[in-house]
This record gives C-alpha cells, sequence and structure tokens, in this order.
C-alpha cells in the first residue's frame, strides 16, 4: 500500500522565526505562515480567509531559516504533516498541527525578502 504525507504552501511568514537548541548540539526553528485565499462573494464583493500553520525546521535547513527569514518574507515551505500532544504550563494537554521540514524532501526557501538584504 501507497501512502504519502506531503504539505507544499506558498505564503508569508507571520513572526521572525524562533531557534532552539535541541540535543546533541542540534537546532530547530519554527515560525508561523500565512496563507490567503481570495475570491469574490455572491455579492460581488471581495472576499478573503487567512490560515495560519505552525512550521517547525530541523537539520542543516535551519541556518539558512535563521538568516534569511524574516516576518512578512513571502515563503515556499514543503514538509509533512505532524500533530503532537503536548502538556503546557498550566498541566493542560495540548494538541498541534505543524509542518516539519526535515530530511531531504523538506524545503523552506524564501521568495521575496522584505528587507533587501538577499543573502545576507
Amino acid at each position: 500500500m501507497l501512502n504519502m504525507n506531503r504539505a507544499t504552501l506558498l505564503g508569508h511568514a507571520g513572526r521572525d522565526p524562533e531557534i532552539r537548541d535541541l540535543a546533541k548540539g542540534e537546532r530547530a526553528a519554527s515560525f508561523t505562515l500565512a496563507t490567503t485565499e481570495r475570491w469574490t462573494g455572491k455579492d460581488g464583493r471581495p472576499a478573503e480567509a487567512t490560515e495560519w500553520h505552525r512550521v517547525v525546521v530541523y537539520g542543516p535547513t535551519v541556518a539558512a531559516v535563521d538568516t534569511m527569514l524574516r516576518k512578512g518574507d513571502a515563503v515556499l515551505v514543503e514538509g509533512r504533516i505532524a500533530t503532537r500532544t503536548y502538556r503546557d504550563r498550566e498541566g493542560n494537554d495540548r494538541t498541534v498541527t505543524e509542518i516539519v521540514v526535515a530530511g531531504p524532501q523538506g524545503m523552506v526557501n524564501v521568495l521575496s525578502p522584505r528587507r533587501g538584504e538577499v543573502g545576507e
């Protein structure tokens, strides 16, 4: 039986990436990504809806995300969809769905930095 878990999103970074140190000297980057759908309503007026996605990056891509990605940048993300449960500081169980970018199938491509400092 064949299976595939892959998500491709094109949107804008909702905040600067947060970089965390993990065990064994590894790091992870996380940021939010907004994707907006626009259409014309039945009344002829423009309408839109924005979805917010949590993105978590592992491996060598973290360094590029840390250096290049900033809030508002247009970004293309390819990764897998993962759902996890954790306990917050108040002791409540929380479930989150994230786009995980790791391994050769994952990608983060900053398409239009808004700072005028491409590659810096």
